[in-house]
């Protein structure tokens, strides 16, 4: 499903609401992996909920940063203000998981323990190269964002998928990496070095997320002919 153009946020959420795609390749990838803090069984694996996909083209990275933080901030309260035995009742929220596509113009973001580092006149470098700097509050290291690389954020609530932080990361990597070899490129992951990488020197694909009371947002960027002219 592509969206060429969506407005506003309500609009966003009615087309992911309305178009349900479910989507296993994910849900399959995870149980692959052997060293998850949180394995599921077939029956889990059976509940699992239908995951919404949306295409939004290209959107400024401040304004995608926004929509993300309102999608979880709702989420967050809808699902924490039922009891506790009615949290994993599908019926009775308004919001579904959601993986939300796009690419963005030229930016650089940086993750949560870099906050501050960068250099007063690296980023006036940047700005000169219309080229925008933010910082967030996801994990990972500065990574660029520019036109052909595609972008994607799940919005999931991980108690329902029976995952724990660590395997939702690793299986967001194995599933870059599965992609990648249906379009025939090896790629993997490499112990001690986040992302998905093609060579020990050359990243496909880097990851980057942050997960509040189980609400996950941010997440991977994958190259495919990006234009890298603001490198440094």
């Amino acid at each position: 499903m592509a969206i060429a153009s969506i407005r506003n946020f309500g609009q966003i959420l009615s087309r992911v609401q309305s178009h349900p795609t479910t989507y296993r390749a994910f849900s399959a990838a995870t149980t692959g992996i052997s060293d998850c803090t949180l394995s599921r069984t077939a029956e889990q694996l059976s509940q699992l909920p239908t995951i919404g996909y949306v295409y939004l083209g290209e959107v400024p990275y401040r304004k995608a940063l926004e929509m993300q933080n309102q999608l979880c901030r709702r989420r967050i309260d809808e699902i924490y203000a039922l009891p506790q035995a009615d949290r994993a009742d599908l019926n009775l929220r308004q919001f579904s998981d959601a993986l939300i596509l796009l690419q963005h113009p030229p930016v650089y973001t940086n993750g949560r323990r870099n906050h501050g580092k960068l250099q007063p006149d690296e980023i006036e470098r940047l700005h000169a190269l219309d080229c925008d700097y933010v910082e967030t509050n996801r994990g990972g290291e500065i990574t660029f964002h520019g036109p052909g690389q595609l972008v994607g954020y799940p919005n999931l609530y991980l108690k329902d998928h029976f995952l724990a932080t660590k395997c939702f990361v690793k299986g967001l990597e194995y599933t870059i990496a599965e992609t990648c070899a249906h379009f025939g490129i090896e790629a993997k992951t490499i112990p001690g070095f986040p992302g998905v990488w093609t060579s020990p020197t050359q990243k496909v694909a880097a990851l980057g997320t942050h997960v509040q009371r189980y609400v996950t947002s941010h997440g991977f960027a994958l190259n495919c002919t990006t234009d890298m002219k603001c490198n440094i």
